[in-house]
């Protein structure tokens, strides 16, 4: 029977959760916590290696670079109204999530091999 019957609420940025998350070594989240934090040795974490064309990753970089040129050029433009740099940069952030979700997608549908660290 588990009587582990306390709680712990911890908030964090979405960076300092992305963070935990890619430190921690074990399935679950609460049991890399307790292991960690309770003064047990964490296991090392396997890392992840896809095999990617690296043609599709140069593209995908240079659109990701380009995205950020456009955001700058458009934060930088004094001249176009505040209501057209809102437009715009809502249509990039559309553009950046949808990237975001391909590569969700691809991760999904391409297994990995592993490795130990």
């Amino acid at each position: 029977m588990n009587n582990r019957n306390k709680e712990i609420k911890v908030r964090l940025t979405q960076e300092e959760y992305e963070q935990l998350l890619e430190r921690k070594t074990k399935a679950r989240l609460a049991e890399w916590v307790r292991e960690y934090c309770l003064g047990s040795e964490p296991s090392r974490k396997t890392k992840s290696v896809l095999k990617v064309d690296p043609a599709l990753l140069k593209e995908l970089s240079k659109v990701g670079g380009n995205i950020n040129q456009i955001a700058r050029h458009l934060n930088n433009d004094r001249s176009m109204g505040l209501e057209k740099k809102i437009e715009y940069l809502t249509e990039l952030a559309s553009i950046e999530q949808s990237l975001a979700e391909l590569l969700e997608l691809f991760l999904d549908h391409y297994p990995s091999k592993t490795q130990e660290s």
